[in-house]
């Protein structure tokens, strides 16, 4: 209800919160979100099922969170992660810090009243992470846009580790072919 209600802050200005502070930025939340998202244990997808609106991204991706899905403890997370800190940052420790700053968990807070406020603010926030919201349609159907987030940024970076893995990093899949989301708009006009 009234935390909702007292926020004034246009949904954009919730993605550029994380990058001012010299820290973590929406990307690596990204990234980091979504291995989270595999990393859960299958009760907590179903526990926010429950819950329509689900619990808030600052408690699902808590340090505390983090710290005991053992993402950390992944050397190819850590590598990814570390490199986006700053010069004289980029280890563990600085990682775990960050994870813990307060700046992250009024990021997340923000990013989450932003979702929830309306679908004006969803749609906005899914384009502005380039997500496709169709991954999580059922779940913002189902009233729990929190869950449907997750949902886009699980299926993109799912996609994307797909590319990587087939085309080294080049991202010649991309326009390529794949799933022809552009020839819904066309109408297919080129059949004889």
């Amino acid at each position: 209800g009234s935390a909702a209600a007292s926020s004034s802050a246009p949904p954009a200005s919730a993605p550029s919160g994380g990058a001012a502070s010299g820290g973590l930025t929406l990307a690596d939340l990204q990234g980091a979100m979504a291995g989270l998202a595999t990393a859960s244990p299958p009760g907590a997808a179903a526990a926010a099922a429950a819950n329509p609106p689900g619990p808030p991204l600052s408690e699902l991706a808590s340090a505390d969170v983090v710290e005991s899905s053992g993402i950390l403890s992944d050397p190819a997370v850590v590598e990814r992660l570390t490199a986006l800190l700053p010069e004289g940052q980029r280890d563990l420790e600085s990682l775990r810090e960050n994870v813990r700053s307060p700046q992250v968990a009024q990021c997340l807070q923000r990013l989450t009243a932003a979702l929830c406020e309306d679908a004006g603010g969803f749609n906005s926030i899914i384009a502005n992470f380039q997500l496709d919201p169709s991954d999580g349609a059922a779940a913002l159907a189902g009233g729990n846009p929190v869950e449907a987030f997750l949902l886009c940024l699980l299926r993109d970076v799912e996609r994307k580790e797909g590319v990587k893995k087939k085309e080294g990093g080049d991202e010649e899949e991309k326009d390529g072919g794949g799933d022809g989301g552009e020839e819904e708009k066309d109408g297919g006009g080129d059949a004889p």
